[in-house]
């Protein structure tokens, strides 16, 4: 269920507030067609109506009033300097706590105090969507984005493939001495496999040019698919790294590329190899980005990495992409190379939304007193109830000794 599973933190123009309940309006339009001396009548359905949304938030503690003053200026529309961006009248992005982002105007709003709850406000607010309605569960889980990381980097990898066999086989045209480009086509290719234990085709790399591409999308699957993530993310992440850039002793300096392939002309042996470079290249920073998305995954469905090391893992996986892109845009140029560069790109934001969608279903990152000697184990039971999570505590706090001493400053999420 989502409440008790994958609850939101709610927010208003940036705002974040406890949200108590909340109450979900549908209505739609409908068009009665009336007809003299005829029982009943037809009823046209013209479609949902904007939704409205009531949310019941509570603010609590000695420093409510200043919680709560925030958030009616952001009710009000008034211009926070913490969050610029934010807040206008013309209405601002609500993250419901079990729907997700949805862009609201705000109806009304109620103030409730008791005196019987001291330091405790009560905020009733009614939405109304501005935008479009879609369907209630269109938001993905973050567990989903990171699983759909891989589907654009399949597009990207086939298709520097097809362009790279489309240059090797307008140059067996010319007999021109190929030798130099089947040697560094080749060599590195087996040389890798033997290290990754993966089988090759063993066709000729200038006869099969498209087959060789496959090999290089076979051996970089072969290095993921022997890894097995586990509690150790961090180690796992640093060997996928090292295992990948064996690929780079087949890489073409940016100093060295040669002048971009045309279509018109015969390519070159320098334009050959520059181009294979390119779909080596190209595999790595998928497989890299593909790497990523199953880390993210298995870190979705069991927390254990702070959020700076979540952006620090989507950084390098972006970093190795938008290195490829360059490198074919300056070998093919901008235009044709469109068939690959527009995947990756697509790639390079389906990582960065993964990452976005774990932080942002993360509750805040504090930092709490020990209050007597222990352990991990004990302070996860302690302030979770879950002596599981004892792992999650290792590493936000840097893989430390995981005995903890009486007053010692130790980092958690809130809940």
């Amino acid at each position: 269920m989502a409440w008790n599973d994958t609850l939101l933190d709610a927010t208003f123009r940036g705002v974040t507030f406890d949200c108590v309940g909340t109450s979900d309006a549908v209505q739609h339009a409908l068009v009665e067609h009336d007809y003299p001396y005829v029982a009943g009548a037809d009823v046209e359905d013209m479609g949902t109506q904007a939704r409205h949304v009531s949310i019941r938030a509570v603010f609590y503690g000695i420093d409510y009033e200043s919680r709560l003053q925030t958030f009616i200026a952001a009710l009000d529309g008034v211009k926070i300097d913490a969050i610029p961006d934010e807040t206008s009248p013309l209405g601002g992005w609500l993250q419901h706590p079990v729907f997700g982002m949805m862009f609201c105007q705000v109806a009304t709003y109620r103030i409730a105090h008791d005196a019987e709850a001291v330091d405790e406000a009560q905020v009733e607010i009614e939405f109304v969507e501005s935008t479009p309605a879609a369907p209630f569960f269109i938001r993905e889980l973050a567990v989903q984005k990171a699983e759909a990381i891989a589907q654009h980097g399949t597009a990207a990898t086939a298709a520097a493939t097809e362009n790279m066999g489309a240059v090797v086989d307008r140059m067996r045209n010319p007999l021109a001495a190929l030798d130099a480009l089947r040697t560094a086509l080749t060599g590195p290719l087996l040389a890798i496999s033997k290290q990754a234990g993966v089988v090759l085709s063993g066709l000729d790399v200038l006869a099969y040019p498209r087959a060789w591409g496959n090999d290089i999308s076979a051996l970089v699957g072969g290095i993921l698919d022997v890894r097995q993530f586990g509690d150790q993310l961090v180690a796992d992440w640093a060997s996928i790294q090292s295992d990948l850039n064996a690929f780079s002793i087949f890489s073409t300096p940016s100093s060295v590329v040669p002048a971009p392939i045309s279509y018109s002309n015969t390519p070159s042996e320098a334009q050959g190899i520059a181009a294979a470079a390119a779909t080596m290249q190209v595999n790595t920073a998928s497989g890299l980005a593909d790497a990523a998305g199953v880390l993210l995954a298995v870190e979705a469905a069991t927390p254990t990495l702070s959020p700076v090391q979540i952006e620090a893992i989507a950084n390098t996986a972006r970093t190795a992409i938008e290195a490829a892109i360059v490198q074919v845009r300056a070998i093919y140029g901008v235009e044709q190379g469109r068939t690959i560069t527009e995947p990756l790109k697509d790639q390079g934001l389906a990582v960065q939304e993964a990452a976005r969608a774990i932080i942002v279903t993360r509750p805040p990152l504090i930092q709490r007193t020990a209050e007597a000697d222990g352990n991990f184990r004990l302070l996860a039971h302690l302030w979770y109830g879950d002596h599981t999570r004892a792992t999650e505590l290792y590493r936000l706090n840097g893989a430390r000794s995981p005995f903890v001493r009486q007053g010692e400053v130790v980092s958690g999420y809130a809940r």
